[in-house]
């Protein structure tokens, strides 16, 4: 027999046998496995116990006016229920009041701004950056003119 605590399909004849439900062939089988295996010997006990504690367990004895007080606690849910009518199926004022106001915050705050023209700090940025690019080509055309004054007198030395 496979271990029953190992495998899912036979965890339930753990159960079956602490039940006393298991047929006299399958009982004695698992009893023979048990005596070998730790784990299900020791699960074996505790439901058991279990077991033996629910069979000597003892209900408090219900008062002798329980069901008249049910039924008119009942009774009384009942007839609150009828006077409410649409009522109860109409929301508080309250809890409807905040979720408007929630939901035109989120509307407001996710609403689509109309395109805003460039501000003015972006425009000086932008001339600021054409400014530098025109001083770096211009420091540029000084560095070829030295370079071709500099190649030029060593070209008519030839």
């Amino acid at each position: 027999m496979r271990c029953p605590i190992q495998t899912a399909e036979n965890a339930e004849v753990l159960l079956a046998y602490c039940a006393r439900k298991l047929d006299p062939e399958t009982q004695a089988l698992l009893e023979r496995h048990m005596a070998q295996c730790p784990e299900c010997r020791a699960f074996g006990e505790q439901q058991q116990a279990l077991w033996e504690a629910l069979d000597a367990w003892e209900a408090m004895p219900v008062s002798a006016d329980f069901d008249r007080r049910l039924l008119r606690r009942l009774e009384n849910v009942r007839a609150g229920g009828r006077r409410k009518g649409l009522r109860s199926w109409i929301p508080s004022p309250v809890p409807l009041a905040a979720a408007s106001v929630l939901l035109a915050a989120v509307l407001l705050l996710r609403a689509p701004r109309p395109a805003s023209l460039p501000e003015a700090d972006s425009v000086e940025l932008a001339e600021v950056e054409r400014a530098e690019r025109a001083l770096e080509d211009i420091e540029m055309l000084r560095t070829l003119d030295l370079m071709a004054r500099v190649e030029a007198p060593g070209a008519h030395r030839m």
